[in-house]
């Protein structure tokens, strides 16, 4: 199979969603190339990609209407407007012959990628006819040749034959499974493996794969930083050791094509969460909240557990980690801050934070409003150690330049001062809940708290089948109704200021695809109704952290 190609096939692999846990295949992959984005079946992938929310509203008269009904010369004008009508003919026939499962592997450290997928031996020998053709067309130095190896033909291509730049890649095809790399070694190993042993077909629903070593990659990208060795204040490694990034070790992702929702689980291998950024997270079991002020039905509703305390402790061990002179600098300032307000922050706000929060949205007069509450552990003593602070007078100028405050049911409201009455947020203390968000949302929230006489919260449907779908161990979990939230993005989008902007970058973009004509823009209530609901759980497991995501149709 050519070499040409391979921009367009490392373009499709990315645009695709991703998992690890790859067939035997993926046991052929080289161990210095363990980055991957693996299809279990590229045929059954599309065919059941339409069943999906958006491959129903793509398949839409009406969204057709709207995007112009690009058509396959349009698509293949953009993947290969660099190439000719011919030459974009034969790379697409090539690209058809990837019919089954399809391997993109990256050694972080190369520029060349190595792919392993399935193909019939007579597609395999048209692939080289195509090469032939192709070499005749290249304007750049390009030879084929062909080795053997174990009654095995290895066709190796090479590019700026002859120059100081010149490099090769090779391939080779042997019952229905086709290699290509960078190393003539590998794709020989790969022979003498496959005369041994018979590769399994995968079967099932189409799965798409991600393996990342997310550690080797941080690491190797610092190897490779053009900083490295130059004066900075602090070295990059360092920097990410505090951060706790180094002890991220891997991601592996799964996402499963089923016919009424698509499946992800997603895997992150971690070193512990008791250093740098990754002290933030508390992965003790949460429970689903019962506050008053929760409605029936939101558009979206979200728990899970910050440990913001953890945090702040850490920060003090990062700063010395990172700049040990910057240390004395910051002990200093919070020196200064007790001093000028009468108040440890520590002591005085954090330790009365609980690690549980929660967040909802609700959809009124067609905008989304969000609140998000904070759990506190002593809602009196975190107020009392608030309001001494903001009531120091050294604060007061700045107080009063960035914060609006007012009463209202008897409480007090803090409003972030804007000139965008669109940008302005509001934070109050509900008894046992820092609450922080929309103003009409916090507002809403006091109403219900201490002005309206309401029944015990009952949670809704939305609430009620996150609670089914996350298991007892989950310490975060979501759900999120598309189809109220789509129709407020939708007609966010159709607005004039943004059809505007949109149509303006899509002329300077030089794309063949003309833009869409927002004078056939479907109702936003149409496009939202090809849209469900998803659920999200994440949870801690002896690797590190897993996440399920279920998207229903």
């Amino acid at each position: 199979m050519s070499r040409f190609p391979s921009t367009a096939l490392f373009a499709l692999a990315l645009a695709l969603p991703f998992p690890a846990m790859a067939l035997e295949r993926a046991d052929l992959l080289p161990p210095e190339a363990q980055a991957y984005v693996r299809i279990s079946n590229t045929t059954n992938f599309w065919s059941q990609f339409k069943k999906s929310s958006v491959g129903r509203l793509w398949a839409d008269r009406q969204f057709q209407d709207f995007i112009g009904h690009p058509d396959a010369e349009t698509w293949k004008e953009m993947v290969f407007k660099d190439k000719s009508g011919t030459e974009g003919e034969l790379i697409m026939e090539q690209l058809k012959m990837l019919g089954g499962e399809f391997i993109l592997a990256l050694d972080p450290g190369s520029e060349e990628p190595c792919i392993v997928a399935a193909m019939a031996e007579a597609d395999f020998r048209r692939s080289l006819d195509m090469d032939e053709k192709l070499k005749a067309m290249s304007k750049e130095p390009f030879e084929i040749l062909k080795h053997g190896f174990q009654g095995v033909e290895i066709v190796q291509h090479i590019e700026n034959a002859g120059s100081p730049d010149a490099s090769s890649t090779w391939q080779a095809d042997v019952g229905g499974t086709f290699m290509l790399g960078p190393s003539r070694e590998w794709v020989e190993q790969c022979i003498v493996r496959l005369g041994k042993e018979t590769v399994k077909e995968p079967a099932g629903n189409p799965v798409l794969n991600l393996n990342l070593p997310l550690a080797t990659l941080l690491r190797q990208a610092f190897e490779a930083s053009p900083e490295k060795g130059s004066n900075l204040p602090y070295e990059q490694q360092a920097l990410l050791e505090a951060l706790g990034l180094l002890g991220i070790e891997h991601l592996s992702a799964r996402m499963e094509l089923q016919d009424d929702q698509l499946v992800i689980d997603t895997t992150l291998q971690a070193d512990g969460f008791g250093k740098g950024l990754l002290t933030l997270v508390d992965t003790r079991p949460s429970d689903l909240p019962s506050a008053a002020f929760i409605p029936q039905a939101p558009a979206s509703f979200e728990t899970g557990r910050l440990n913001l305390l953890a945090l702040w402790r850490e920060i003090p061990r990062m700063v010395e980690a990172v700049i040990p002179a910057a240390k004395p600098q910051l002990d200093l300032l919070l020196a200064m801050i007790r001093q000028q307000t009468g108040i440890d922050i520590e002591q005085d706000l954090l330790a009365h934070l609980d690690t549980q929060y929660f967040a909802f949205s609700t959809i009124e007069a067609e905008r989304d409003v969000t609140v998000f509450a904070l759990g506190l552990r002593d809602g009196r003593a975190f107020r009392q150690g608030f309001d001494t602070a903001q009531s120091a007078p050294t604060l007061q100028p700045q107080i009063a330049a960035m914060l609006d405050v007012q009463e209202f049911l008897g409480h007090t409201l803090y409003l972030t001062r804007s000139e965008n009455p669109d940008e302005v947020a509001a934070f109050a203390v509900l008894d046992d809940y820092l609450v922080y968000g929309d103003p009409d949302g916090i507002r809403q929230a006091l109403r219900t708290t201490y002005g309206e006489a309401t029944a015990p919260y009952v949670p809704g449907e939305l609430v009620q089948g996150l609670r089914r779908f996350a298991p007892s161990g989950a310490f975060a979990f979501s759900a999120v109704d598309w189809k109220k939230n789509m129709v407020v993005l939708i007609r966010e989008l159709a607005t004039p200021e943004h059809t505007r902007d949109l149509t303006r970058k899509w002329a300077q973009s030089g794309s063949p695809l003309p833009p869409p004509d927002f004078g056939k823009m479907p109702p936003a209530e149409h496009i939202a109704s090809f849209f469900n609901v998803s659920y999200q759980y994440t949870e801690a497991v002896p690797e590190g952290l897993h996440q399920k995501i279920v998207l229903k149709y």
